[in-house]
């Protein structure tokens, strides 16, 4: 039987007799499904540990999830829906059960579409993905971007044709031929070139289709499904996925199907990003929400400043250096330099602060150190006696949208600015900001 959970980061997942939604930040998966989650998350040679944390509650073997979000699927049936914990307060979880997954389901479907290259065709509006399952509403995102691409046009290429025929059509196949048996002799064996869609791309773009359409339960999805392959009909199945991806190659008339190969990936290699195609005991679609938090507000900055240079994950500066090479390098998330060259170093945290809590309002210590160094180092070129450090947290009821900059001394001016992310045109006060500082 089937079982649906969801779940919001930094819960706790406990191994017990039943799949269950437990009382706060707690579930209880059933054994088998317990035990297949554990085997995935705390896989030592993965890149994305520790998506959990082994622990105990009540006496009983835990995991405590941390920042990753998105879905696993266990072999017995259970799906376990990660969703991220922004507006949701403490004893508030179940007093609107629908809405308030539906919300969470909504911000990370929206943030995704803006960051990450698989899901840049959302499903269309009409389509309630709030109440939908987040497996659902990926597999419907897949589907979508195919859609887009099939319909500006399949690739083709010239494929060899061999065969014997009574007439000659391309070129006697001579080797073939000559081992003709003689009952055959009037029969020709011809190689010839035709212009098909049968190529490694839309070999892997059928199979994702048809996997697609095993894997989902709602029927608008296999609808959908049904009418890719349509499409797709004088396309086979690709039946060696690692060799056609590893031929997946785009002439320039075709790079409406480039952002193809991503969705393909995410499907055929059974919705396991972690273990890269091989078998697993259970499947998972994962997202670190520190960087999606990072890469959303770096597109909502150069939406709403498109003159300003917006950088991500500068790595070019150290903090010193030893022997002539770089020590405790610094790479700070966002690098904006202005019009008029003024530059502000600033860092996302995907964190939640204490609404109430000025003029502070509990950013930690090691968050403010951390500016300071990388001002000390990414501002000690700049002929500007202003020197703006900018921290950017999710929004949350009790705190202001712009702080009172914090003054660090020697022209640095920290100041908190916070997005509302629930808001439908989410906007950052930099502007604002900029004017506080410079008062």
């Amino acid at each position: 039987m089937s079982v649906h959970l969801s779940v919001r980061e930094h819960d706790f997942l406990v191994r017990g007799k039943v799949s269950s939604q437990g009382d706060g930040n707690i579930t209880v998966l059933s054994e088998e499904a317990f035990d297949a989650v554990e085997a995935l998350v705390l896989e030592k040679t993965q890149e994305l540990n520790p998506v959990a944390v082994p622990t105990r509650v009540g006496g009983q073997t835990s995991l405590k999830l941390t920042q990753w979000v998105g879905l696993v699927r266990t072999p017995d049936g259970t799906t376990v829906e990660i969703l991220p914990k922004t507006h949701e307060r403490p004893g508030t979880r179940h007093s609107d059960p629908l809405a308030s997954p539906g919300r969470s389901r909504t911000l990370l479907l929206r943030m995704l579409v803006a960051t990450d290259e698989r899901f840049l065709v959302a499903p269309p509006a009409d389509l309630d993905a709030t109440r939908m399952p987040l497996f659902e509403v990926l597999l419907r995102s897949v589907l979508e971007g195919i859609k887009v691409a099939v319909r500006r046009g399949l690739p083709h290429t010239y494929v060899p044709v061999y065969e014997e025929r009574a007439s000659l059509r391309g070129r006697l196949d001579l080797p073939r031929q000559m081992r003709q048996p003689p009952q055959h002799a009037h029969r020709l064996n011809v190689v010839y070139d035709e212009f098909l869609p049968d190529r490694p791309e839309t070999r892997l773009t059928r199979l994702t289709v048809e996997r697609v359409s095993r894997m989902t339960r709602l029927q608008p999805t296999r609808h959908l499904a049904r009418e890719l392959l349509v499409a797709l009909e004088r396309v086979s199945p690709s039946q060696d996925i690692q060799r056609d991806f590893s031929a997946w190659r785009l002439e320039r008339g075709h790079a409406h199907f480039a952002a193809l190969e991503a969705l393909c990936r995410l499907v055929l290699y059974e919705l396991n990003p972690l273990v890269g195609g091989i078998t697993a005991r259970a499947h998972a679609v994962l997202f670190d929400m520190n960087k999606v938090y990072e890469g959303y507000v770096a597109h909502l900055l150069r939406v709403q400043y498109p003159n300003w240079l917006i950088e991500t994950q500068v790595t070019d500066h150290a903090l010193g250096r030893v022997n002539g090479q770089r020590a405790f390098p610094l790479r700070p998330d966002l690098r904006i330099t202005m019009p008029d060259k003024q530059v502000v170093i600033a860092d996302t945290k995907w964190k939640r602060l204490k609404p109430g809590g000025g003029p502070t309002y509990d950013i930690t210590n090691a968050d403010a150190y951390q500016m300071l160094a990388y001002s000390h180092v990414f501002h000690q070129q700049s002929s500007e006696s202003r020197k703006p450090l900018w921290l950017i947290y999710p929004h949350l009821d009790g705190l202001p949208r712009l702080s009172a900059p914090i003054i660090l001394g020697d022209g640095r001016e920290l100041t908190l600015l916070t997005v509302d992310l629930e808001s439908d045109s989410p906007s950052i006060p930099c502007e604002a900001g900029l004017d506080a500082q410079a008062r």
